[in-house]
């Protein structure tokens, strides 16, 4: 029988894009407290998992479903941390978490996202632009353009920066700008402003997000 302090809680930390100067402290201080931490192997060069028992997701580690097994079996007993890019409410674990574990045992910290870390870096508002996610989704794209002009994007390796350029174009709006944000927040960071014609054979590094606007 187990003698452990009882704490209930499954705290879901967001990272934000990545850099350390973009985590929020409060963010810091609950991975800080954790004894057990839950997160992607690149989020472990954001900060400091010494003497944590750690459980890596996906490259590197054990599938989701195996992770979030081993956290709902320790968070009750041990305070847990699962951490993730980016702000948890948006396309994230969140939500997953939340049917795992009961939602009541959940709390979560925001961060920032890579979305709204791009708009602020090309210096524009996001507040009447739709936000979506085309990572493994399939949402309506174009609607979205054409209903909000502004549109920021989560890709992946197939609806990517020229998938997106190409949807633009067969649908007669070829007008519009793409702004291309990759490894944002690192040192590496990329932005790139493309036409829609330059998007069709633009080629991104690895992930990338997306935002559609005009002029």
């Amino acid at each position: 029988m187990r003698t452990e302090p009882q704490y209930n809680t499954l705290t879901v930390v967001s990272l934000g894009p990545g850099a350390p100067d973009y985590i929020l402290p409060a963010a810091l201080t609950a991975i800080g407290e954790a004894e057990v931490v839950a997160c992607g192997k690149r989020h472990l060069e954001s900060f400091d998992a010494s003497g944590k028992e750690v459980h890596i997701i996906g490259s590197g580690g054990g599938k989701l479903t195996e992770v979030m097994a081993a956290v709902k079996a320790v968070y009750p007993y041990k305070k847990t941390a699962l951490v993730v890019s980016g702000d948890c409410g948006f396309y994230s674990l969140l939500s997953y978490a939340r049917r795992v574990v009961g939602a009541e045992h959940v709390q979560a910290i925001p961060g920032v996202s890579s979305l709204t870390y791009l708009f602020a870096k090309i210096g524009r508002p996001w507040q009447d632009a739709a936000l979506i996610s085309l990572h493994g989704r399939d949402q309506d794209l174009i609607g979205r353009v054409k209903r909000h002009g502004t549109v920021g994007v989560l890709t992946d390796d197939t609806h990517n920066t020229a998938y997106i350029a190409g949807a633009l174009k067969a649908n007669e709006l070829g007008g519009k700008i793409l702004y291309v944000g990759e490894d944002l927040s690192y040192p590496e960071e990329r932005i790139t402003r493309l036409t829609t014609e330059e998007g069709l054979t633009f080629s991104e590094r690895g992930m990338s997000v997306v935002i559609v606007t005009d002029e």
